[in-house]
């Protein structure tokens, strides 16, 4: 009788969960304003999360990143490092698939992959020298980024070629 109760418990817990973070169906005995009101609450914690420790991506993307963030927020679940950093990259990757990223978002995406890497464990600040380049999609330009354990980051832009 416990267990079985224990069971129909974590079940119920477990379809809350996914009615808060996935917008799934809310389980029986939930008030549906409160749980969307929840949800929503989440969503909003998220995006001011990364806003605070992102403010760069939020100038970047523009007047619209609220109502953005909101839509990649209700259909995206928090990413399982549970990171506001990984948030930020899994919704810049988001907006790419919307529209093509303007050069201020790919270069945001670009400094990310050179600073950041995201492991089992969670996400880890590289280490030793990297490198990434990259053609910025409205200016036509190269970008140029390395990483070097004794200075930091570098970026340097060219001109295309074309």
């Amino acid at each position: 009788m416990i267990a079985t109760s224990r069971e129909a418990i974590a079940k119920t817990q477990a379809d809350l969960v996914r009615a808060l973070v996935h917008g799934a169906a809310i389980p029986a005995g939930f008030d549906e304003q409160r749980v969307r009101a929840v949800a929503r609450s989440l969503v909003n914690k998220r995006r001011q999360a990364l806003a605070r420790i992102w403010p760069s991506l939020v100038k970047r993307v523009g007047d619209s990143f609220v109502a953005k963030f909101t839509e990649y927020g209700q259909t995206h679940p928090l990413p399982s490092s549970a990171n506001a950093l990984t948030d930020g990259r899994a919704f810049l990757a988001w907006l790419a698939a919307q529209e093509p990223p303007t050069d201020g978002l790919r270069i945001e995406a670009l400094a990310y992959d050179l600073r950041w890497r995201e492991t089992p464990l969670g996400l880890c600040r590289r280490g030793g020298f990297g490198i990434k380049i990259a053609r910025l999609p409205q200016s036509g330009k190269w970008l140029l980024g390395l990483r070097t354990p004794w200075r930091g980051d570098r970026w340097w832009g060219m001109p295309s070629g074309d």
